[in-house]
């Protein structure tokens, strides 16, 4: 079974949520800026360029290797399956990000039409393709389902 207790994801996890909260308070404030001194007042001006600065601490491709850890332990996988499509410029940090967790093998299970292009781009990163698999996902959708065989590649986060 896989470990549930990642450190790196964890943080990762803290660092998302504290940000959301700030964007809440962010927010907030200005809609008491907008009550209070106006639409044209200095403040709003300010808190336009503050929230526009205040951009998401990971980028897109390790937001998805967390993505597919957090899918993956709520469906008792016992490895990481990732199951979306990566763009270009999104699987250095997805593999990146893999790497700092500390995860060693993950299964690729995207079936879209472009998937030559990411197991091309997993192999570029240095990644080695293992082989076909398969892996059972216990998803609890309308009730108590069956566990599903899900077919996939597995590879080796080198």
């Amino acid at each position: 079974m896989m470990n549930t207790n990642n450190s790196y994801f964890e943080e990762m996890k803290r660092i998302g949520y504290a940000w959301e909260e700030a964007q809440v308070e962010r927010k907030n404030r200005k809609q008491q800026i907008i009550d209070t001194l106006g639409w044209d007042s200095e403040e709003l001006k300010a808190w336009y360029e503050e929230d526009k600065a205040a951009v998401f601490p990971f980028p897109q491709g390790a937001s998805k290797a967390y993505r597919a850890w957090a899918g993956s332990i709520s469906r008792k996988e016992d490895e990481v399956e990732m199951d979306d499509f990566l763009w270009e410029k999104e699987v250095h940090d997805f593999i990146d990000t893999l790497r700092r967790a500390g995860i060693q093998t993950f299964v690729y299970t995207n079936q879209s039409t472009a998937v030559m292009e990411n197991l091309h781009a997993f192999a570029a990163e240095g990644c080695t393709m293992d082989g076909l698999c398969t892996i059972t996902r216990h998803e609890d959708r309308w009730g108590d389902e069956e566990p599903t065989e899900v077919m996939g590649i597995r590879f080796s986060v080198n």
